[in-house]
């Protein structure tokens, strides 16, 4: 099932968010197995936002535990609170 994946932190901005993308995804034109479609953004409150779109929970979870969490770590960059729900719909255009 496909899902979204909205990771969010009052902690985070910009530029940590730069930081560990270049270390996760260093190529674009290489994503990760399973991820369809990727955004981020400042949240309007402060601190910032990723938002995916995968294939499945666990390629999420897959990449989660094994590249972002131990790049996190590596950078001893802040937590982020994770919700993954399952997508209803969605519209391309």
């Amino acid at each position: 099932m496909t899902v979204l994946v909205h990771n969010q932190s009052a902690a985070w901005n910009q530029k940590l968010y730069d930081t560990i993308f270049e270390r996760v995804i260093p190529d674009r034109a290489k994503p990760p197995t399973g991820l369809v479609a990727h955004y981020s953004a400042p949240l309007a409150s402060g601190g910032f936002q990723v938002v995916d779109v995968w294939e499945s929970e666990d390629a999420y979870r897959r990449f989660e535990v094994e590249v972002i969490a131990p790049a996190a770590q590596d950078l001893d960059l802040p937590p982020f609170e994770t919700a993954v729900v399952e997508i209803h719909n969605s519209l391309v255009v």
